[in-house]
C-alpha cells in the first residue's frame, strides 16, 4: 500500500484509513518531540500584521520520513500531524458552532469567578456582626483579597496552560475553585474568610485571564472582535450580577452567598470537563505526537475506553512531551516578562494603568451603590442616601446592568467592521490601533458618567438620574475595557501573553486598593467632589487612543518588545 502523501503532494489520492491494519504513514520529521520547547505559543496561531485574507497558521514546510503504525488512533495522529495547519484538529478550522461553544464556556466560567467577587458585598455587614468586627475597611476585604487573587492567579495558571495547554489550567484550577469556595461558606472566623476569599481568586482567575488567550487560539484577527466582546460579557457582568444576586441569597445567610457560588462553579467544572476542548495548537501537537510515539491498542468497549490503565496512559503526554528545563524556561518567563514589558514599555503601561483603573471603578462602585440607595446598616450616617430597603436594593445596580448590556451590543457589531474598514483603507493590513477608535469613545463616556452620577446624587433629584449616570460609566468603561483588551494581544505580538498578563495584575492590585478608600472618598468629599475626582483622573488618559492612533505604529517600533 502507498504511504500517505504530505501536503506537498496534494494530487496523489489519500487511501481510507484500516484499523485493523498496520499502514505505513508518513511523519513529520520537524514536528517537536519532547525535547523541544513550545514557548512561543501566538507565533503558531497567526501573524497579525499581514492582511485578514492572508492570516493562516505560518508552519514551515515539512519534512518527512515513513514508518509503520499498528493502531488507528495512531495513524489519525500521525496524519492530523503532517496536515496540522489545514486539518480539522487545529482549532483555526474548527467550525464556527464549535468555536462558538468554546467561546461561551470560558465566558461563563469568566462570569462565575467574577460574580464570585461581588457576591459576598452584600453579606460584608453580617459577617462582621458574626465575627464581632467592626472595621469596614476590613470587611471590604472579602472582595478586595478576592480581587488581589485574580490578579496573582495567572503567574500560576498561564505557565500551566502554555506547558500543559488551556483545558489542564482551567480544570486544575476550577476544582480548587470549588472547594475553596465552599470553604469560605464554612469559615470560623474572619481571618479564615479573608484568606479563602484570596485563594478563591487565585484558582478562579483562569476564566478571566485565559478567555482572551482561548478566544485568540481559535479565532482570527479579523473575526475576533465580536467574539471577545461577547465574551467580555463574562467577566465584566459577573461582578454586577453578583452583587445582585447576593441580595437576594443574603435572606437566607451570608454564608449561603459562598454556598451558591460554590454550586454554580461545580455545575461549570461538569461543563467543563463534558464539552471544552483543547484551543492551544502547541499542546494539541504534544499530544498527537505522543499517540504516535506510545501507540496504545484501540479500545473496542466503553469499559476498555474509560479504564485507569487508558485514562493513565491518554495522560503521559504531560511528562514525556514537556521537559523539566520547559517548565523552568516557561515559569521563569511568565514572572520576568510582564514586569519588563509594563514598565519597560510606555505604551503597554499608559494603557495598562487605564485598563486598570476603570475595572477599579466597578468595584468602587459595588461598594458604594449600596451608600447611596440602601438605608442601614448599608448606609452610613452623615451621607446622603435614598435608603431603600434591602429587598429593593438589587434594583440600583440596575443602571451599570444596562450600561454593560448596550456597551455589549455596539463593541459585537462595531469592532469588527470598524476594524475591516480601517484595513481596507489604508491598504495596510490590519493594525492594532484601529481597535481604539472604541476605546477613545469610551474614555470620553466614562468622565461624562461620573459628573452626572455624582452631581445629581442629592435629595432634590430624582434617583433615575444617578442611574443614568450609572449607565454612562458602564457604557463608557465597558468599551475602552474590551477594545483595550483586544489592543494589547494586537499590539504585543508574539508576547500577547505576557501583556495581557501585565495588565490582569496591574488591574487587580488597583481594584484591591481603591474599593477600600471609596466609601470614606465618598463620606469626606460627598457624592458630587468624590465623582469628580474620579473623572478628573480618568480625563488624564484621553489623549492618549487619539496619539497612537498617529503615531502608533512608530511608537511600537521604537519600543519593541525583545525576550
Amino acid at each position: 500500500m502507498k504511504p500517505i502523501p504530505s501536503p506537498s503532494s496534494p494530487s496523489t489520492p489519500t487511501p481510507t484509513l484500516d484499523p485493523e491494519k498496520a499502514i505505513p504513514v508518513e511523519i513529520p520529521k520537524n514536528f517537536p518531540n519532547h525535547t523541544t520547547s513550545h514557548t512561543k505559543p501566538e507565533e503558531t496561531h497567526y501573524p497579525s500584521d499581514k492582511p485578514d485574507d492572508q492570516v493562516r497558521p505560518p508552519f514551515p514546510a515539512l519534512q518527512t520520513t515513513t514508518t509503520t503504525l499498528s493502531t488507528r488512533s495512531a495513524r489519525v495522529a500521525a496524519e492530523a500531524l503532517s496536515t496540522f495547519p489545514t486539518h480539522p484538529a487545529n482549532p483555526l478550522n474548527w467550525p464556527r458552532k464549535k468555536k462558538w461553544r468554546m467561546t461561551m464556556l470560558v465566558a461563563l466560567t469568566g462570569f462565575i469567578s467574577t460574580c464570585g467577587s461581588s457576591i459576598g458585598v452584600p453579606g460584608i455587614h453580617g459577617a462582621m456582626d458574626d465575627f464581632g468586627e467592626k472595621n469596614l475597611k476590613i470587611g471590604v476585604g472579602v472582595t478586595t483579597y478576592y480581587v488581589l487573587g485574580l490578579g496573582a492567579g495567572p503567574f500560576i495558571f498561564a505557565p500551566i496552560s502554555e506547558l500543559y495547554g488551556r483545558q489542564t489550567a482551567y480544570q486544575i484550577s476550577q476544582f480548587l475553585y470549588v472547594f475553596f469556595c465552599l470553604g469560605a461558606a464554612l469559615a470560623p472566623n474572619m481571618a479564615g474568610l479573608l484568606i479563602l476569599r484570596f485563594l478563591c481568586g487565585v484558582t478562579g482567575s483562569s476564566g478571566p485571564a485565559l478567555g482572551v488567550a482561548t478566544c485568540a487560539d481559535i479565532w482570527i484577527p479579523s473575526e475576533r472582535g465580536r467574539p471577545i466582546s461577547i465574551y467580555a460579557i463574562g467577566p465584566m457582568a459577573g461582578p454586577v450580577l453578583g452583587s445582585i444576586l447576593g441580595y437576594w441569597i443574603l435572606y437566607g445567610s451570608w454564608r449561603w452567598l459562598y454556598g451558591t457560588i460554590t454550586i454554580l462553579a461545580a455545575a461549570n467544572y461538569v461543563l467543563l470537563i463534558l464539552f471544552a476542548e483543547e484551543t492551544y495548537a502547541p499542546a494539541i501537537e504534544k499530544v498527537l505526537r505522543y499517540r504516535i510515539e506510545h501507540p496504545l491498542s484501540d479500545p473496542k468497549t466503553w469499559g476498555e475506553k474509560l479504564s485507569p490503565r487508558r485514562i493513565i496512559h491518554d495522560l503521559g503526554w504531560m511528562k514525556e512531551m514537556v521537559s523539566r528545563q520547559d517548565a523552568k524556561t516557561v515559569f521563569g518567563r511568565a514572572f520576568s516578562r510582564p514586569p519588563r514589558l509594563l514598565f519597560g514599555n510606555p505604551v503597554c503601561f499608559i494603557f495598562s494603568a487605564y485598563y486598570a483603573y476603570i475595572y477599579a471603578i466597578i468595584y468602587v462602585f459595588l461598594v458604594s451603590v449600596p451608600l447611596l440607595y440602601g438605608s442601614p446598616p448599608f448606609s452610613r450616617p452623615g451621607l446622603f442616601s435614598y435608603q431603600w430597603p434591602q429587598y429593593t436594593l438589587s434594583l440600583a445596580y440596575l443602571g451599570l446592568a444596562v450600561g454593560f448590556a448596550i456597551a455589549v451590543v455596539v463593541a459585537s457589531n462595531a469592532q469588527d467592521r470598524i476594524y475591516k474598514y480601517l484595513s481596507k483603507k489604508n491598504g495596510i493590513g490590519g493594525q492594532p490601533e484601529y481597535r481604539l477608535v472604541l476605546t477613545q469613545t469610551g474614555m470620553i463616556i466614562l468622565p461624562v458618567g461620573l459628573f452626572i452620577f455624582g452631581w445629581t446624587a442629592h435629595a432634590e433629584v430624582h434617583w433615575i438620574a444617578p442611574q443614568i449616570g450609572q449607565c454612562l460609566i458602564a457604557l463608557g468603561l465597558m468599551m475602552a475595557f474590551n477594545s483595550i483588551q483586544n489592543f494589547i494581544v494586537d499590539a504585543f505580538f508574539p508576547f500577547s501573553a505576557a501583556g495581557i498578563a501585565a495588565a490582569t495584575a496591574m488591574r487587580s492590585v488597583i481594584a484591591c486598593v481603591l474599593p477600600i478608600f471609596s466609601p470614606d472618598l465618598f463620606y469626606n468629599l460627598g457624592w458630587g467632589y468624590g465623582a469628580t475626582l474620579l473623572a478628573c483622573v480618568a480625563l488624564i488618559a484621553v489623549p492618549a487612543p487619539a496619539l497612537m492612533f498617529i503615531w502608533g505604529r512608530q511608537l511600537r517600533e521604537k519600543y519593541k518588545f525583545r525576550d
